[in-house]
């Protein structure tokens, strides 16, 4: 058994091939060597002994760790080498190097296990609807403690991905600049994760999670233009058997200033609207094409908006 098998199996981890999740791409590539695993397998197939020879900062033992943590995901495929079935031949498979396509686009991973334990604990979620004090943090969090709340926040700030805001005596946390334009590399391996879904079907993002990117990164946006103006995003399913979508909106105004703030209170009528579905929404902030996007009202807001957001997220990637 290779030192791969034994961690896995130390680890109580299965031997069938399992898709990560958004959070666990984000800790695999972000923790340790799985990021420069990834990035050096993308290049060319290695046997396992070039491989630690060509990643010199890590352990023999932390490569086959994580070696075979992104072989239990499959990310990386193994096989014997022709005439020698005791040489192994690591390469990345079609999710693999799909994946490591992406991670191109991305000049630093430092905040990807963070951003990835923000994601799935619910703090973007959060964050997303406005500055929250720790007490509110806390009480979102039903599954941490006041304490483990404190200690994330602080390293979070530390990343740079959140920052403090006085409010009275108590302080808030909000989302930094940093931290609204990494919604881009969320987006990313979720469309990523929906073109390669599980056996079950499950894959990519729900419409909640699509609005709440959606949530996060529109206060990047500033149109001093349409000061005053209400705006509404659509986020719409998968079609169901019978034909039908379900759709999830988020509603945002526009401050004096031109900065672009959800405002769940209002849900009336909006002076623009743009509908679309996850798929097109994905094309939208990742590929600045929004050709299938349902505009409504306002073309003009709609237009600056959305092509604001696409410039604004990706100005510095």
């Amino acid at each position: 058994m290779s030192l791969a098998e034994q961690t896995r199996e130390e680890a109580g981890l299965g031997t069938a091939a399992t898709l990560p999740s958004i959070a666990e791409v984000l800790s695999l590539v972000g923790t340790g060597a799985g990021g420069d695993i990834l990035m050096t397998l993308g290049k060319r197939p290695l046997r396992t002994g070039q491989l630690i020879a060509a990643l010199p900062q890590f352990s023999t033992r932390s490569v086959y760790r994580y070696a075979g943590k992104l072989e239990e995901k499959g990310l990386i495929e193994r096989r014997g080498e022709a005439g020698s079935p005791t040489t192994v031949v690591l390469s990345l498979s079609e999710p693999g190097r799909n994946l490591y396509r992406l991670l191109r686009s991305f000049e630093s991973w430092e905040c990807m296990t963070l951003l990835g334990e923000m994601w799935d604990c619910g703090f973007i979620a959060e964050l997303s609807r406005g500055a929250r004090s720790l007490t509110q943090l806390s009480n979102a969090m039903p599954d941490m403690s006041f304490h483990q709340v404190n200690r994330r926040v602080s390293l979070f700030v530390d990343a740079g991905l959140l920052t403090r805001t006085p409010a009275g005596r108590l302080k808030h946390y909000e989302l930094t600049a940093q931290g609204r334009r990494c919604m881009t590399m969320v987006a990313a391996i979720g469309r990523w994760r929906h073109r390669h879904p599980d056996g079950d079907g499950a894959s990519g993002l729900s419409t909640t999670e699509m609005v709440t990117i959606l949530r996060a990164a529109l206060p990047l946006t500033r149109l001093p233009q349409h000061a005053g103006r209400c705006i509404a995003l659509g986020v719409a399913s998968a079609m169901d058997d019978g034909g039908h979508r379900s759709m999830e909106m988020l509603h945002a105004a526009v401050d004096g200033e031109g900065k672009i703030c959800a405002d769940e209170a209002d849900e009336g009528s909006a002076d623009g609207s743009a509908t679309a579905t996850i798929n097109t929404w994905f094309a939208a902030l990742l590929d600045g094409n929004r050709g299938r996007i349902r505009v409504r009202g306002n073309l003009q807001l709609v237009d600056s908006c959305l092509t604001q957001l696409y410039d604004v997220l990706w100005e510095e990637a």
